[in-house]
């Protein structure tokens, strides 16, 4: 099925994929808002079209069209009037907000149109509209109803305009009828096993059983499995939608490229690795521009923080909780400390890296036990990211250490293989990256994906897996106080390039 969005001109809003994050959500403790499973699914439903400049909103409350100033805050793209993206049209504190795309959809289904889903906005309300696109030849505009006297303003790439298709006929053809539970033997046995779990849960939880505790909730939604753990084929825990692919037409009449990658016989058509950039994109600049000369992160609001495998359900990078376990990391950190005589020095050569790593071979040398558990780790971090990514080749380590990072220490934002520049990347071929977490017991220090605007907080033991190219880029942000120590690796399908002291392909 195609959504087809003809953009009217070359400044229309750029129209992305939904994210599922909300800062409300991330707000509460342990971020246990995305518990919620409907929650989570309904905040990626759809297509969000982001404001092309913070735009500001005052109303002094009167009936008249006048009575609403709008101002850029900033130049619209291609230097247009602000009028021609957001006026007052209806009066009586309603803004319009042109989306400057006509949609088509095909045959059978309309276009809902709303503001994002859970996403509240001070003293705004979206107003949602049904479009019949699939014969429309039109565009529509998104309008808010300003709720009160007073300023509001929609900051540049804010969504303010949420779409998705819906089938034309299927409300009315749905019938609704009221039944009594007992009426279906097998839901009713279902239910009464659900509240029976739950009941004995929380009986456990308050009269604190430590795994209870430690567990917080049970996960039968979430993972998509009844109270007596059969599983549900068809349960959706997480939500990829695909991003609009640019296929306009230049001035000179070619065809832009896709900004996709095609499918590559070394993984899966199903895999996530089809969908990644490997250009560099608008978002890579715009990530490096949040990041200050000392390595800390601006504008935090809408950034996206990653603090446990269940908060990445919807990313394209691994995270694994405890790939290794409080002991293997502790182990790792003993053998760090007694092993610095053996830190990796050179001053002349590469000042910043100087005296901050030993690498593996070192380790495994003077602390054979610290060795195998670094080499053991590469081994399942391997089968992790093969099954992640549904590699169908062998992968093969390239360089595997320990690394230091006190406080004040940063990274500016990187990719693995390639150089924002265009310049030859020495680690060319490099195809994916990880970082085990050996601590967390320090303050900053996150890891920042520039193009997704997503910060990592690890915890230790935590795997990190991620391709090497822009799509990934990262950056090391400031340790603000502690040590962090990490261990990272590189794999490379080119087995030329591999250093197979470490490992066989495939973790065997």
């Amino acid at each position: 099925m195609k959504l087809i969005c003809y953009a009217l001109h070359d400044f229309s809003p750029k129209l992305v994929a939904a994210r599922p994050q909300r800062q409300w959500m991330d707000n509460f403790p342990d971020r246990h808002a995305y518990r919620c499973l409907p929650l989570s699914i309904a905040n990626a439903h759809g297509w969000d079209v982001l404001c092309p400049a913070p735009i500001e909103i005052d109303w002094n409350g009167g009936p008249t069209v006048g009575d609403l100033i709008i101002r850029a805050l900033k130049p619209l793209p291609g230097g247009r009037p602000v009028e021609h993206f957001c006026r007052s049209n209806f009066s009586r504190g309603i803004v319009t907000m042109h989306a400057d795309y006509i949609f088509r959809t095909e045959p059978g289904w309309d276009l809902l149109a709303t503001g994002p889903f859970n996403w509240p906005k001070e003293n705004a309300y979206p107003l949602t509209g049904i479009i019949e696109t699939d014969w429309l030849p039109y565009p529509f505009t998104m309008n808010w109803q300003i709720l009160r006297p007073g300023r509001v303003v929609f900051e540049e790439g804010e969504p303010f305009c949420s779409v998705f298709p819906i089938a034309k006929q299927v409300l009315v053809e749905c019938e609704p009828e009221i039944r009594r539970l007992s009426d279906d033997l097998e839901l009713s046995r279902q239910h009464q096993a659900f509240r029976a779990s739950r009941d004995e849960f929380m009986k456990r939880f308050h009269a604190g059983d430590s795994e209870a505790i430690r567990q917080a909730w049970q996960r039968h939604y979430f993972l998509g499995r009844h109270p007596d753990g059969t599983t549900v084929d068809d349960h959706l825990n997480k939500l990829r939608l695909k991003e609009p692919v640019d296929r306009r037409v230049s001035a000179s009449g070619a065809a832009r490229p896709p900004t996709k990658r095609r499918v590559d016989p070394r993984w899966n058509d199903q895999s996530l690795l089809n969908e990644v950039e490997i250009t560099q994109t608008d978002e890579n600049r715009a990530g490096r521009s949040r990041i200050d000369r000392n390595g800390r992160l601006a504008n935090r609001s809408q950034t996206y923080l990653v603090r446990s495998q269940e908060h990445a359900a919807n990313c394209d990078f691994l995270v694994t909780d405890e790939l290794l376990t409080q002991q293997e990391c502790e182990i790792l950190r003993r053998a760090f400390a007694e092993l610095e005589d053996r830190t990796f020095k050179s001053a002349d050569i590469d000042p910043y890296w100087s005296d901050r790593f030993i690498w593996y071979a070192d380790i495994a040398s003077g602390r054979p036990e610290a060795g195998a558990i670094m080499s053991q780790a590469l081994g399942r971090a391997i089968t992790q990211l093969r099954t992640f990514y549904q590699l169908t080749v062998p992968i093969y380590p390239d360089l595997l250490h320990i690394v230091r990072w006190q406080a004040g220490m940063f990274m500016p934002p990187h990719a693995d293989n390639a150089n924002p520049d265009g310049t030859p990347n020495k680690m060319a071929h490099r195809d994916l990256s990880g970082i085990i977490y050996l601590n967390d017991d320090y303050e900053g220090g996150e890891l920042y994906f520039t193009a997704l605007d997503i910060a990592v907080k690890p915890r230790r033991g935590m795997l990190i897996g991620i391709t090497a190219g822009f799509h990934h880029e990262h950056a090391v942000l400031r340790v603000e106080k502690g040590t962090r120590l990490t261990m990272p690796f590189f794999l490379t399908f080119d087995a030329e390039k591999s250093d197979r002291k470490l490992l066989q392909p495939d973790g065997n």
